[in-house]
């Protein structure tokens, strides 16, 4: 099949226009040397053992229900926004990773704590996550599609149906990361980063998608969105923050629960090395860490 030398130079200059990663973990890893996982800790306690099980509990399904939603978006024919295309394809490989990482959480959270005795003192840390997962897979982050290329392109209704309902979904995930943040029993460090990443991307896919649906060249506040083109959504109640709130008049209400795949796949991001035992970033006061081999 030959490439239209016309699709070439869109493709080129949505490159050109994607805003850079600024992933805060699992980041600008070298890729010549060799991969070395280690365990992040937070100090165990019920409390902090029940936010961070509630928060994968809900961020999870929520996760595998952006993957739903864009595989939907890309498998339409009415689909023709060749940004909100790179936008979906781009949130199904770096939510993919994301999930894996919340996997690895669940999984440590599992686990006994370790009992480090400092000879005067005895301190019970709890494994609560697993960091080096994108150097042991080479994983490269799919970057945003730049503001500037929002409006390149045909914007069909069915754009603006995605465009919308992801919007809803991305601002439900906002509201779990910031209630994970504001959660004084909220102690993991990984976690903490890790929303870090997600207010940050989805806030600027939220600003693009909104860019996309400003180009519609009809009604876009009469085109509907039927709420169980939202998916994933169930997995509020368990992160305890309650519906998401419609942004710009242009989302749809939050839907009814839909039940999500539970497989996460093999994706996952590149990694950065970090100190053994660091205070925790600014900004998520309480958020400490220790990684031990």
């Amino acid at each position: 099949m030959t490439t239209s030398p016309a699709l070439l130079a869109a493709a080129a200059a949505l490159a050109l226009l994607a805003a850079p990663a600024r992933a805060a973990i699992e980041d600008g890893y070298d890729p010549t040397t060799a991969p070395v996982p280690s365990t992040w800790y937070a100090p165990a306690n019920p409390a902090a053992l029940r936010a961070d099980r509630d928060y994968v509990a809900g961020m999870r399904p929520h996760h595998a229900g952006a993957l739903s939603m864009s595989r939907d978006y890309l498998a339409d024919p009415a689909a023709r926004s060749p940004v909100l295309k790179a936008l979906a394809a781009g949130i199904i490989r770096n939510q993919s990773f994301e999930i894996g990482l919340l996997d690895e959480v669940a999984r440590n959270l599992a686990l006994p704590p370790r009992v480090l005795d400092l000879g005067i003192a005895r301190i019970a840390l709890q494994p609560a996550a697993t960091e080096g997962m994108g150097q042991m897979q080479r994983f490269l982050r799919s970057p945003i599609p730049g503001p500037l290329g929002a409006a390149a392109g045909p914007v069909s209704r069915r754009d603006v149906q995605y465009a919308k309902a992801m919007i809803v979904h991305h601002e439900a995930a906002l509201e779990m990361a910031h209630g994970y943040h504001a959660d004084p029993a909220a102690r993991n460090g990984f976690l903490g980063l890790m929303n870090t990443d997600i207010i940050t991307d989805q806030s600027q896919e939220i600003a693009l998608m909104r860019r996309v649906i400003a180009a519609y060249p009809g009604d876009a506040a009469a085109v509907p969105v039927d709420p169980g083109m939202v998916h994933g959504m169930e997995g509020m109640r368990h992160a305890a923050q309650g519906a998401p709130h419609a942004g710009a008049g242009h989302e749809a209400a939050p839907p009814a629960p839909r039940a999500e795949p539970a497989a996460a796949p093999k994706a996952h991001r590149h990694a950065a090395p970090r100190p053994r035992a660091q205070a925790a970033p600014q900004g998520h006061a309480g958020h400490a860490h220790h990684a031990m081999e």
